[in-house]
């Protein structure tokens, strides 16, 4: 008798321990149910609009041209919503419209506040006749360009903007070292390279072989340069074996001195 006993304990035991096992288990995915439900509870309130409005706009960054209360003007008419609602992608796009925004980072900060941290653009040169290119070949469209007109013109096909940027910073040190300052790049339509100096020396290079024709420019610029009374107002580059050149008028001094005379009189 003693020894069925003993077998029918040994057989309930194994029920109470598989239910032991099961016990802590169900109870941690329980608890975590419970968490994880009252943070979706949570979230779906706090994220209608209305609730936890974004009070603070903190705008941080080297500024010249920008200014702060713009930019803040700019994202309180575009925030759609409170701090876990409002749509940060459309934010930033709205403040890399603005024409000297060139980049911006925002971020949330608990409960109230937007922190952002914008980049200016950095002119390299006028683009057209209305716009100006940054150093990172960025095209944008500020309200007035007057300011800048000290600056070279660079000119190109839409989406060239890169390649014409490219190939000026390229060709500026070795003009600079010739004493030619550069007032103009253009590549027209037809991907035809074009060169416009101070003086009014224009300098025309095609779309083939254009290293090697600008160096043979610069190459043969200081003889085409060494007579003061004749200098050259407009150079091809595109011949095969040489180049041709079109000179200025020559200097009359005779009649510049008299033109002189004649205004010193009156």
């Amino acid at each position: 008798m003693a020894a069925r006993s003993k077998r029918r304990q040994q057989k309930k035991q194994p029920a109470w321990a598989m239910f032991e096992r099961w016990l802590a288990p169900l109870g941690m995915a329980l608890g975590l149910g419970a968490v994880l439900g009252a943070g979706a509870f949570g979230y779906h309130y706090f994220s209608q609009p209305g609730r936890l409005p974004l009070r603070v706009i903190e705008v941080s960054g080297e500024l010249n041209r920008l200014k702060r209360d713009e930019i803040q003007r700019t994202v309180v008419a575009t925030i759609d919503g409170g701090f876990f609602s409002c749509d940060m992608h459309k934010l930033r796009l709205a403040v890399v419209a603005m024409p000297w925004v060139a980049d911006v980072s925002i971020r949330r900060t608990w409960p109230d506040r937007l922190s952002m941290v914008v980049t200016e653009q950095v002119p390299l040169a006028r683009w057209g006749d209305d716009a100006l290119v940054s150093v990172n070949a960025s095209v944008f469209r500020p309200s007035s360009v007057e300011d800048f007109s000290g600056l070279v013109k660079l000119s190109g096909p839409e989406g060239s903007q890169q390649r014409v940027v490219d190939f000026f910073q390229a060709v500026m040190t070795a003009a600079q070292a010739r004493e030619l300052l550069i007032r103009e790049v253009e590549l027209d339509q037809r991907r035809h390279w074009w060169l416009r100096f101070d003086g009014g020396l224009t300098v025309s290079l095609g779309r083939e072989n254009i290293d090697y024709r600008l160096a043979q420019f610069f190459r043969v610029y200081p003889s085409l340069s060494a007579q003061v009374a004749r200098q050259p107002e407009r150079v091809d580059m595109r011949y095969e074996h040489g180049f041709a050149v079109r000179w200025r008028e020559p200097i009359d001094e005779e009649a510049v001195a008299e033109q002189v005379k004649s205004q010193e009189k009156v």
